[in-house]
């Protein structure tokens, strides 16, 4: 009696020259769609023709593969040849370098169905009610594969792939290259073909929109390893690794209303014999670099390859209250902020933003009821203000969080000269104001640097107090407001600005704003906060929504 998997894996690893696919185990349930994602170069392609064991004859094969039962690894090419198209079908990315240019469609069909019949009028009924099952005319049985548009060829050698029925189809970008329109008819037929006949699809993408649609299950991918496995929605919607959400952020797809950041180049690579991310990552830690992190369960059906057991909750606020003169300002209110993501605040005005952002940031000692968390560990205002790698705040109205007679360097500078883990020199603190100033596109110039903060406009003290809170390299960066003031041109500026060096640097930032507009474009999550308590407005839920009608009451 066969089991419940059609495909095992069993430490399947393929060695090139420059690459390693690194051992893998899986087990893939029946009638299911598998995607796998990763970016170009993560090794999807090759897991695919180790499974069916189509390699280059450059690769080196280890390990085992069951397909349906059968180990399929261990048998000889021929055996492999016969259970092809029966037991399972390879659709690789080029259609083109499949087919024989000189065949037409009617005889490449044929040459497949005779491995089982050898009837010609049997066959021909069977290719008539393939043609017909993929979308084809049977007239193009007559035709050349020239002579047939990207997705028609895509169509047909999905015809050829379940002409013996086979139990499941492995896929390589099946429309990586295809229009809007061929690329839905590709994936209603997926669909159908697997709840029709209960084929399974393993199916390689770097689409995650497509991964979306059609698959239950996915494995992420990067240098030779798995990352994270997990139901496709859980992925999507809730991912666990650094480089799975910088997939999602990057993907244009999945991201109508928000802008879109790739997942940043490292500058110079460090050598490590740990993590394959490390040179990437933004939550990295020394362990990181030395030791190579296994996939481990972290919940029901799913996985991660992380050290710090996936994106680390870098800080958790429970049951946040505060009064005034007895009148309830904000009540037992939970929220937290993961490791490199923006989280906006929105509300009306006086519903109490700026009081939750002022207790969370540690400007505000009269609450006694907070519970706040910064990584894991009761937060220490004193120190996380004062020292590298805490909390830094800016301020909504930058004229009075900044000393007007201090010159840009002195204003900029003040926060080293004031921190207590490390002491710097005069000239590596003016090597970091002029890379903060540089960061937010000011000048470094000595005339700018010995300007007094009373000349300056206001966007430039505002760039200043961002300039200030990053010498500090926060973790969590918390910005009041910051827009409030600006003209529309200098507003998209600001904001831009903001995810680039979130983006870059990969600290977590809070932003206060009544613009919900603005939160859209840059957010990862919103907290809605209203009648005194917060609710999380969920973004997919406003992509093609009238956001202006939206209610803060």
């Amino acid at each position: 009696m066969k089991n419940d998997n059609i495909l095992e894996l069993f430490d399947v690893s393929v060695k090139y020259s420059d690459f390693i696919l690194r051992p893998i185990n899986y087990k893939m349930l029946r009638n299911t769609i598998l995607t796998v994602i990763g970016e170009s170069g993560s090794g999807k392609t090759t897991l695919l023709r180790a499974i069916s064991y189509s390699l280059d004859g450059k690769g080196e094969f280890f390990g085992s593969v069951n397909i349906d039962g059968i180990t399929v690894s261990s048998l000889n090419e021929k055996k492999r040849k016969a259970l092809r198209s029966k037991i399972f079908s390879v659709v690789l990315q080029n259609s083109t370098d499949t087919l024989n240019p000189t065949m037409t469609l009617f005889e490449h069909l044929s040459e497949i169905l005779k491995k089982e019949d050898k009837n010609t009028e049997n066959n021909k009924s069977r290719m008539y009610e393939l043609m017909q099952e993929v979308g084809l005319c049977i007239d193009d049985l007559r035709r050349y594969p020239k002579e047939l548009s990207g997705g028609m060829l895509q169509k047909f050698c999905i015809a050829c792939a379940i002409a013996l029925r086979p139990k499941i189809i492995l896929m390589d970008e099946p429309t990586s290259s295809l229009d809007v329109e061929s690329k839905n008819n590709i994936v209603n037929l997926i669909e159908k073909l697997n709840s029709k006949y209960n084929i399974s699809f393993l199916i390689v993408t770097h689409d995650l929109e497509l991964a979306k649609k059609i698959s239950t299950q996915t494995i992420v991918m990067y240098m030779g390893s798995i990352v994270e496995i997990g139901n496709t929605a859980d992925i999507i919607n809730s991912p666990k690794h650094p480089y799975t959400r910088g997939l999602i952020n990057s993907s244009v797809g999945l991201n109508l209303a928000k802008d879109i950041w790739g997942i940043p180049t490292p500058k110079e690579t460090i050598k490590n014999i740990g993590c394959s991310f490390y040179d990437r990552c933004t939550q990295r830690i020394d362990m990181c670099r030395d030791t190579l992190p296994k996939l481990t369960k972290i919940g029901d059906n799913r996985f991660v390859a992380c050290n710090r057991g996936g994106i680390v909750k870098i800080l958790e606020c429970k049951n946040i209250s505060k009064t005034f003169d007895k009148n309830v300002i904000i009540q037992n209110v939970d929220l937290h902020i993961y490791s490199g993501e923006i989280v906006s605040l929105v509300g009306k005005s006086g519903v109490g933003k700026t009081t939750l952002a002022r207790i969370i940031g540690g400007f505000d000692s009269d609450n006694k009821r907070r519970e706040i968390f910064f990584d894991n560990e009761k937060a220490d205002y004193k120190s996380l203000h004062s020292t590298y790698n805490g909390i830094q705040y800016i301020f909504q109205d930058s004229d009075t969080a900044l000393n007007q007679s201090f010159c840009v360097f002195e204003a900029v500078g003040e926060p080293m000269r004031l921190c207590k883990n490390t002491q710097r020199t005069k000239d590596e603190i003016l090597l970091s104001v002029k890379q903060a100033l540089q960061d937010v596109g000011l000048s470094t110039d000595e005339y700018f640097l010995n300007k007094k903060i009373s000349e300056l406009s206001g966007g430039q003290k505002q760039r200043i107090s961002i300039a200030r809170a990053l010498t500090m390299k926060p973790r969590l960066l918390i910005a009041d407001e910051p827009t409030s003031q600006l003209d529309p041109s200098t507003t998209a500026n600001l904001l831009r600005m903001f995810k680039s060096l979130q983006n870059i640097y990969g600290f977590s930032m809070f932003i206060i704003t009544h613009n919900l507009v603005s939160a859209l474009k840059i957010s990862d999550r919103i907290y809605l906060i209203k009648n005194k308590n917060t609710e999380i407005l969920d973004l997919s839920n406003y992509i093609n929504t009238d956001i202006e009608n939206i209610s803060f009451e």
